[in-house]
This record gives structure tokens, sequence and C-alpha cells, in this order.
């Protein structure tokens, strides 16, 4: 095996399976804080992730680990995912964090463990890369999607959380809609005049694989958004609360949809994060008539904040068109290996959706 570092002979590395999990859940509850006294959110994780994956049988396994003397110290979860890139579809082996225990770290296994899981797939990748690991990814030949920054934007869309935590309930109400004016007048701006309607979904059915064959012509890399995956990752085997928002014109065609969480802060603060919009590059009108109901009906509860975090080069024009606020990040979490180096303009163009990969998905 070709290493940089090489492993002492008493420890030992191997590929996950599914009888592993349990002791993999028990060293990530040991070893992060906020998942001390709470193993079910890993359980949860492997399970709906990883056993009940429909795509994870085309992999060797479902990670890798390393023993010390028998005792598990290390492991990196791989599960499948379904892609589509330059008009083929194939599989990415995404890793969810990587977990080295507290008294191993700083000895380059998680070097070790990225370097291994590389054999899972032509394509492998992370949307976990912190600023420190990501020098790691570079130096194992990794590629930063989109180059160095993670392109999330975020805008304000109500001041009733905040006045209300500040004011109290009724007066912060009043005040808050107020001063929302302001906010509504700037969304009104990119109100459109076809006639939509938008509604929440419990099932994807076959509208969603229409849209996806008609979209996915003119995309060079970005995730499987058939039914048969969004179903599976929204609805059936889910790994944190998601919700489908569908635009439909007045013929009842499905043009556009947004995937999104919200997110609760302390007192009546909360988030609307979007973790991926999905429409016909060519029909801009639905992509801003999705953001301006969807602005609309989080504002009507309150919500203070819209979090964009979905990118790619039409998209992120967009919300610079619009004038949302950049958010800087320490370098791109987003990071992909091909054993078949990739065209750069492949590289430029991918759809980074807030469903690839773990990021964005408790407990990890």
């Amino acid at each position: 095996m070709n290493r940089d570092i090489e492993l002492p002979d008493s420890l030992q590395i191997f590929q996950l399976g599914a009888g592993d999990v349990l002791e993999c859940i028990e060293l990530a509850a040991r070893n992060f804080e906020e998942l001390e006294g709470s193993p079910e959110r890993v359980r949860t994780w492997f399970e709906n992730r990883i056993l009940h994956n429909p795509w994870q049988k085309a992999f060797p396994g479902i990670g890798v680990g390393i023993r010390h003397n028998k005792t598990l110290i290390a492991f990196r979860a791989i599960f499948a995912q379904p892609w589509w890139i330059n008009g083929n579809e194939t599989l990415i082996a995404f890793a969810s964090n990587t977990v080295v225990d507290q008294a191993y770290r700083g000895k380059g296994l998680a070097s070790v463990m990225i370097e291994e899981n590389k054999k899972f797939a032509n394509l492998s990748g992370s949307t976990t890369a912190g600023f420190i690991t990501q020098k790691a990814y570079r130096k194992l030949g990794f590629n930063e999607i989109g180059g160095p920054d993670n392109d999330f934007f975020r805008t304000r869309i109500s001041y009733k959380g905040s006045l209300k935590k500040r004011f109290g309930p009724q007066l912060g109400h009043i005040i808050g809609k107020i001063f929302d004016i302001n906010l509504f007048l700037r969304t009104f701006t990119y109100k459109p005049k076809e006639k939509f309607y938008l509604s929440e979904i419990k099932r994807c059915e076959k509208e969603f694989d229409l849209l996806w064959e008609q979209v996915k012509l003119n995309q060079v890399s970005c995730f499987d958004h058939s039914s048969r995956y969004l179903n599976w990752r929204l609805f059936d085997y889910p790994t944190c609360p998601l919700h489908l928002s569908a635009l439909r014109d007045s013929s009842g065609t499905l043009r556009a949809y947004g995937i999104w969480h919200i997110t609760q802060f302390t007192g009546d603060i909360k988030m609307a994060v979007l973790r991926d919009i999905f429409y016909q590059p060519s029909d801009e009108v639905a992509a801003l008539g999705l953001l301006y109901y969807l602005i609309n009906q989080w504002r009507s509860a309150d919500i203070s904040w819209f979090n964009l975090e979905v990118a790619s080069p039409p998209i992120t024009a967009l919300f610079r068109q619009l004038n949302y606020e950049h958010v800087p990040s320490k370098g791109n979490r987003y990071q992909i290996f091909s054993e078949t180096p990739l065209d750069p303009a492949v590289l430029r163009n991918w759809y980074r959706s807030g469903l690839d990969g773990d990021y964005f998905d408790l407990p990890f």
C-alpha cells in the first residue's frame, strides 16, 4: 500500500462492515461533545444513510477503520451517492466526518483513511473539510470545487423574531411588522408577473423525473434529482428534517423546487436554510418566483434570516444580482478526487448542493 505515512504494526486498517457500526457509534459518541449521551443520533445516521442506502452495495464496504490491539480508534464512514457527470450516471463515494480517538490525533491517521477511501470509487469526496484538513486533501490530490470559497449567501427577511426577543411577543411583533416593510419592498422587486403557486411536497412523483430529465441535459455535474433519490433522501430515510416546496405554474406544470430546513437559535430567532434549488437554467423566472414565495412564507412565520447554501455559476450569479450578502468562508469544505483527471470546465460548473455529502446533516 503506497502511503506517505506507514502505520505501526500495532495499528491495523480494515474495511468497515455492518457489524462494526456499534463500535463506530460508541467511538463517535465518546469523541464529539455534542453527541455525548445521544448515540441514537449516530445510529440513525448509519442506518438511514448507509445500511438503508440502495446504492451502497456497489462499494466494497461502508468505510474504513483503524484498530489498535483490536480496539477501534478511528473510522471514516463512506456512503454512495448517485451522480450525473458529463452525460453519464455514476456514483460518488462521499465521506462523513472522520472520527479519530483523541488519544491518537496528530498522527496522520485521518490522511491514511482518506487515501484508503479513494479506492471505493472512481469519484470520492467530502463536504466536511475543515480549514486545517483542507491542506491534507490538497496533498492527496483532491480538487476544491468552485475555487477557494463556499459561495454561501444570506439575507435578512424579518425583524420580528429579534424584536420579540427584545421587546416581548406583542410589542416586538408590532414594531417588527413596521421594520419589515422595507424588506418586503426589496423582495417585491422580483415578484413574478406569471401566475405561480407554491405547495409543500410529501412524496415526489413522475413530474420530478420529467423535470430532472430536462434539466440534466444542461448539467455537467450534480447529484441525481430523480424521484427515487429524492424520496429516499428526504422522506423514506431522512437524517434531518427537510422540507420540499414545489413551484407550479397556472397549468400545473412543475417549474422549480427548493429543499430547505429551519435552524432554531435562542429566543425567537430562526433561520431558513436553502439546501437545494432546482429549475431549468433558462427558466430564471421560475427561480425568482420560488425565492419570492418562499421568502414571503418564511416572513409570515417570523423567520429572521435566509441562508442560501447551494452554489453553481448561474445560481451564484443570481444571488449576487439580488444583492444577497456573501458569507465569507475559511477555504472550501467541498473536496472531490477523481481517478481520471476532471476537465476544468466540469470543476468550474459543478452544481454544489446542500444535499451533497454530509456537511449539513446531523449528527456529523
